[in-house]
């Protein structure tokens, strides 16, 4: 697990506070995630980022023209702090979860759940055991190195309750400018880690793409 350590804490100073190591192999053999299945690069880590995240990048993006002026500034700040810590690894490949890999997004919920890291619902979010739906998946790493037992599946029955299967239903019926709001209904009637819910400016900017939420001064955490 050396490369996992030397990882970890430049991801954690950047808001990226979930590093979740996994046995790629086993997990490549889920639907879509073949990609995964590279023998020199057994070990897999899962990268994703609480509420966490928020603060530093508003700081980096002040400080930074370039974060400023980038059409999707969180998905680049993403790519710099994840190229900088992986580059301690040698032999690592990354994978985003904002890229298309053969002409098509790698299937991240179902590598979370597979990996261990959470519940996936039928509302396709994945509810960690602590955060709830209040966490966002940015990057799967593999890696030449040893990978931990396979972890069991997380199964957390109060990812599935009535609520959060009704207000499923009603965000798929919705539409409108507005209908962003009833998919946060979805995540806010999980009843599992509201204490991490993301602040406002942070959910109404990944829902919105309102770029007045990120200016300085505004806001804290990160959706996608």
């Amino acid at each position: 697990m050396d490369a996992l350590a030397a990882v970890l804490a430049p991801l954690a100073a950047a808001g990226l506070d979930i590093a979740h190591a996994f046995d790629a192999r086993a997990v490549s053999r889920e639907p879509g995630l073949a990609a995964l299945a590279d023998p020199d690069r057994p070990l897999g880590i899962l990268i994703g980022n609480t509420r966490a995240l928020w603060p530093r990048f508003l700081a980096a993006r002040a400080a930074d023209p370039a974060l400023r002026d980038a059409l999707d500034p969180i998905e680049l700040y993403v790519e710099r702090a994840i190229d900088t810590a992986v580059a301690a690894l040698p032999g690592a490949r990354t994978y985003y979860a904002h890229r298309r890999y053969a002409g098509a997004y790698l299937p991240f919920q179902r590598a979370a759940a597979a990996a261990g890291l959470g519940t996936l619902t039928p509302a396709h979010l994945v509810i960690h055991p602590t955060y709830g739906p209040w966490l966002a998946l940015r990057a799967i790493v593999v890696a030449p190195g040893t990978p931990p037992p396979r972890a069991p599946l997380v199964d957390l029955p109060g990812a599935h309750d009535a609520a959060t299967a009704a207000a499923y239903a009603a965000a798929l019926a919705a539409s409108g400018p507005d209908a962003w709001r009833a998919w946060l209904a979805v995540r806010d009637a999980c009843p599992i880690g509201r204490a991490h819910r993301y602040p406002d400016a942070q959910i109404r900017y990944h829902y919105t793409k309102d770029r007045g939420e990120i200016s300085p001064g505004d806001g804290d955490p990160a959706l996608r």
